[in-house]
Order: C-alpha cells, then structure tokens, then sequence
C-alpha cells in the first residue's frame, strides 16, 4: 500500500505500508483525497512524538471493509472521517460532554501499520496520508455527492472553524467578530460567523490574505504588522473598528492570541482554537476578565460530530458552505512536500493530496 511515513526527521513515500486485520467496530476505507493541517506539520516539530507515524488527519474516501458489529455502511459508501473517538462510558461521555472524554481525551493511540517490518503509529485517530486506513464506525458520515477534494476538509477546517463561531463563539446576528489568522479555518470561522449574520473583521500579518478574507464573507481586513504587540494590536482594532463581541484566534501566533485575548468588549467572548508551540505563555490582564469577559477552547471547535458534521456536509452540498475555493491546488501524494511547503509559505488556504494519482 502507498502511503507518507514520517520516521522523527524526514517524509518517506512508499509503497511498502500495510495495514492490520480490520477489528469489531471498525471500517476499512480507501483514502481518495486529504487535507493537509498545520497540526501536521506541528507534530512534525515534536521531538517527543511516537514514531514512525503516518500523519493526516483530513480524510475523505469509499468504504473498502465493514468489520464484525458495525451497522450501516456498506462497501462503496463514500465517507468523511472525524478524528473523534470518545468512550462513550466515562463521566464526561455520560453528561453528553463526549469532546471532553476522560478516557481517550477524543484520541486513542494505536499502532494500525506496519513498514519495512516495523510498526507505525497513528494520528488523530485517522493517518489520512495512507492509501487505506482503519477508523471506528462512529468516525464516519456520509458525504454522499460531495466531491471527496471537499469531503475531506470536513473533519478539522470545516467543522473547527465554522463550530468556533456557532458553538464556542455562539456567534448571533447583529455581533462585531474578529477573526484572527485567515488560514484554512479560518475562513471556515469567516464563513460560520457571516452566516450567522455578524459582521466579521479578518485580521492576519500577509496583506494577500486580505482577498481571500472578503471572499468568504469578511466585511474588513486589518493587516498586522510581524512581531506587533498583542495588547497594542487589540487596542488598535477596537479604537478603528468598534466594540467586538467575539474574537475567534485561528493561528496560534503569540501575538494575535494577546490580541484576541484582550480585544473583546466587556461581555464579550474568546475563543481560542489556533494551536501554539508547547510551553507557550501569553500575558493575560486579569482586569479584563474579572470585567466580564469570557475565554474558551475546545478540540474541533466544540463541534459534536453527531450532531454538526452532517449539517455542514448538506450546507457543502448545497452551497451554502462554500468549500470549493477554499482548496488552492491539489497534489498527487508523491508532491506531499511540495504541499506543505506551499502551506508552509502561507501561499494556499488549504492543500489537498490526491491518492488516486
């Protein structure tokens, strides 16, 4: 089978991965397209991570194998893939809080692979980068006529973005947003937010972002210079452009997580989902917060699989969503680190691999 290993130092194309006998409760899927994440090539920087792994965590693709107890899918079916696994069992899971999973914390280490005779590890629950892979039933949704290029995006961009303006940022007509880093979700949180009738300012440092930020809905674009202070930055975007309501920070960046930390009005919320390098420390004004402000973040945006994933997938098929300009390119997987360059550079919203070429 062919796949993308990363072995602690470099990417490795091969056709020599292959997967374990499917298990009860688990679906065999054949990977037709796979987003590629800025969490991919964080955990590239991890020294301490498990490897060799298989990254990916954007999966759309056509069920290959139904395993022993597994209802309602059936060989064919094309599917999105959630990374979430929660227990089901656990106090979290049983207050209908499954994003909170004392057991799994929505993950489940696993070692599905095999390379060369060594084993592989897994991420997120999904290794999209492979041909073919294992998940829980419970991880897929159907995308029936949506092409697989957009499918794919649903299980991180889409659902993270659009559910931390709806479900985190409980975004409601009328509100001020900021949306902070205008990536691949964030202008899925850009799109949430203007379909909820807010008015979204986008805020990123590369001024190309601008274009990209009013496509989707942005009604401003503020530029923020390399480096600029936090607190100064928030200070700015409040005196230019009003009382925000909620800010929503997309890229992780220490300055723009001071930003959408202090930017807020009184009453007002953040959401942060962006994902920092470990250890990273930002200055909070407890000033601000004791003054009624609220700060949150959850994994996936606070989307309930279950319950969001098969809305945005139906708003992606009709349009309502628009997932389509949201890929710059799609590769073949043998140009996966042409990809992430271009992901890397800032030069495409989202990269998508295409592992039929």
């Amino acid at each position: 089978m062919r796949g993308v290993v990363w072995d602690g130092a470099q990417l490795h194309i091969t056709k020599a991965l292959s997967l374990r006998p499917i298990r009860p409760g688990e679906v065999r899927v054949r990977v037709l397209r796979s987003g590629i994440c800025h969490s991919d090539i964080g955990m590239m920087a991890i020294p301490q991570a498990a490897t060799p792994m298989v990254l990916g965590h954007e999966a759309a693709g056509e069920v290959m194998e139904v395993g022993p107890d597994v209802e309602g899918w059936s060989v064919g079916d094309r599917v999105a893939v959630g990374t979430q696994t929660p227990c089901g069992q656990c106090r979290e899971c049983g207050r209908d809080e499954p994003h909170n999973c004392d057991t799994t914390w929505g993950y489940v280490p696993d070692w599905p692979f095999l390379w060369e005779g060594r084993p592989v590890v897994s991420f997120a629950n999904v290794s999209s980068f492979a041909g073919e892979i294992l998940v829980k039933a419970g991880q897929l949704f159907a995308i029936h006529d949506l092409p697989p290029e957009q499918g794919a995006l649903i299980g991180c961009a889409v659902s993270t973005g659009a559910c931390a303006a709806r479900v985190l940022g409980r975004v409601k007509a009328g509100d001020r947003v900021a949306v902070f880093g205008i990536g691949g979700i964030g202008v899925n949180a850009v799109q949430g937010a203007r379909l909820a009738g807010a008015e979204v300012l986008a805020i990123d440092r590369n001024p190309s972002k601008e274009a990209v930020a009013r496509q989707f809905g942005a009604a401003h674009f503020h530029v923020a210079e390399p480096g600029q202070d936090g607190m100064a930055l928030a200070q700015a975007l409040a005196v230019q452009h009003g009382p925000i309501d909620v800010a929503i920070e997309c890229s992780g960046a220490i300055g723009a997580v001071e930003a959408a930390l202090h930017c807020p009005k009184r009453g007002g919320r953040t959401v942060l989902i962006g994902l920092s390098a470990p250890g990273t420390q930002a200055r909070l004004s407890l000033d601000a917060v004791l003054g009624g402000r609220e700060i949150i973040s959850t994994m996936n945006g606070g989307a309930r699989p279950g319950r969001d994933y098969p809305t945005l997938i139906e708003e992606a098929r009709t349009g309502r969503l628009n997932l389509r300009d949201q890929i710059s390119h799609v590769w073949p997987l043998e140009q996966v680190e042409d990809a992430i360059a271009a992901l890397k550079a800032g030069a495409v919203t989202r990269a998508v691999l295409d592992h039929m070429r």
